[in-house]
């Protein structure tokens, strides 16, 4: 709870509007009412998903949020069908088993030797066994139930990654974050590009590393912006997003030298140059694409 709080003060000198200076307390709100629903989650049995002979991998990825790493391991852990859960911190300043104080054979912590970005998540998850792979940024904060419902969106429908946020690509229409890439979210639909969360399969795996080939990245644990465009492309139709009621977001989430999108050079314009040439190859592949799937009418709970 500091922790979140000391990043939400410093995101104060960056609110130049004054409804956004005073929308900090309703954000303050959000934070104790998400912190309390997990803890209330916690302490209530395992969340029981409506697929459970099916299990899956998780992997998460830390770097400057390693603060964060604790509540959403042991939110994830407390599940049935998480048969293994990885952890793979990139700070070589610190050791994340300082910071993560959850006892569970299930549970695998790794500090990297070497540098590591974004996606080195699909190497980490290529090498497990499994078919069935979830995996969130280090400042989503979902309950128990919200990841069990989140398991059961892609084991419904694996022909396509799914996510909880997305980009729609709009060339010619700028949307506030300066780009074509317009954010949708709390909505069950169709969208061009996931971000943040992303459900997937082993051969959602298997196209992605084929797209990363053709697209000239070697190694994807280097790649630092754009691994979750190959994953959206790695489907047999675009990838879904869905509602799964409030989701608690880290107040780090748009603070320049954390986020990696306020800090990251040419992130948008890279974004841009590699979309469209993923796009076309995706086309180019053997395996049919098509441009829309069937959006399933998901209850959650």
């Amino acid at each position: 709870m500091l922790t979140q709080l000391n990043y939400l003060v410093k995101t104060f000198p960056y609110r130049s509007a004054l409804w956004y200076k005073i929308y900090i307390v309703i954000q303050a709100y959000d934070i104790f009412r998400g912190y309390l629903s997990i803890r209330k989650n916690l302490s209530s049995p395992p969340a029981n998903n409506r697929f459970p002979e099916q299990k899956c991998v998780i992997i998460l990825l830390s770097h400057n949020r390693y603060r964060n790493m604790n509540l959403i391991v042991r939110s994830a852990l407390h599940n049935n069908f998480v048969s293994r859960l990885i952890v793979s911190n990139s700070n070589r300043e610190v050791k994340i088993g300082d910071w993560i104080k959850v006892q569970d054979p299930r549970l695998e912590l790794i500090d990297e030797t070497q540098p590591t970005q974004p996606g080195h998540r699909f190497v980490l998850a290529k090498k497990e066994n499994g078919d069935y792979f979830l995996s969130v940024d280090d400042d989503i904060f979902m309950t128990p139930r919200q990841w069990a419902n989140f398991f059961d969106c892609l084991v419904e429908n694996p022909e396509i990654p799914h996510g909880l946020t997305g980009n729609d690509y709009q060339p010619g229409q700028i949307s506030s974050n300066g780009s074509p890439f317009h954010q949708v979210t709390e909505v069950n639909q169709n969208t061009d590009t996931l971000i943040g969360a992303f459900a997937f399969t082993r051969q959602h795996l298997e196209r992605l590393f084929q797209l990363a080939t053709f697209l000239n990245l070697p190694d994807l644990s280097l790649v630092r912006n754009g691994e979750d465009i190959l994953l959206s492309f790695a489907g047999l139709g675009k990838p879904q997003i869905h509602d799964l009621g409030p989701i608690w977001t880290c107040a780090s989430n748009g603070l320049p030298g954390v986020a990696l999108w306020q800090t990251h050079l040419d992130f948008w314009d890279e974004r841009i140059r590699l979309f469209e040439a993923t796009q076309t190859v995706r086309i180019a592949m053997d395996e049919p694409w098509k441009e829309e799937t069937s959006t399933h009418s998901l209850r959650h709970e």
